[in-house]
């Protein structure tokens, strides 16, 4: 469910950015593409939520510019092309933060998958947006969980 949260609060964060309206006709369309109603209400509310932390929103829609994450050799090595990209799109869009967007790729590489894809790191942007407390620790750093797997 959150992973489908999350593409709901990309599309409404990308609406915003076109200085598109979001009513009655934009939720009319989230159900007809398929997302619940608790899906909707729940991007809704974090939406709501974090207007006065998302970065990049102007009062006119248009984005600041910000600097452009680059991937290292080895980071490139367990995260997939198209999930990197998707993460830059939520940074651009201000949906994650910069320290998210580390956090993100930390877990990639402590995955020990090679490459994580597009799914696996929706899920992990899900778990940061919706139970940061169990990513990290009070001193800032990763913490995992007892279900994760070491290679």
């Amino acid at each position: 469910m959150h992973e489908n949260v999350i593409d709901i609060i990309t599309y409404l964060m990308t609406e915003l950015h076109k200085n598109h309206s979001i009513n009655e006709k934009t939720v009319a369309t989230l159900s007809n593409q398929g997302y619940s109603q608790a899906e909707i209400s729940t991007a809704f509310s974090w939406l709501i939520d974090h207007t006065s932390s998302i970065q990049g929103l102007s009062n006119t829609g248009h984005t600041f510019a910000a600097s452009l994450r680059v991937l290292h050799e080895f980071e490139k090595m367990f995260i997939s092309t198209h999930a990197f990209g998707y993460l830059v799109l939520l940074q651009q869009l201000g949906i994650i933060d910069n320290r998210q967007m580390e956090d993100i790729i930390e877990q990639c590489i402590a995955s020990g998958q090679q490459p994580i894809g597009l799914p696996k790191v929706k899920q992990l942007v899900a778990a940061f947006l919706f139970n940061a407390h169990s990513y990290r620790s009070d001193s800032g750093t990763v913490v995992l969980q007892p279900t994760d797997t070491i290679h």
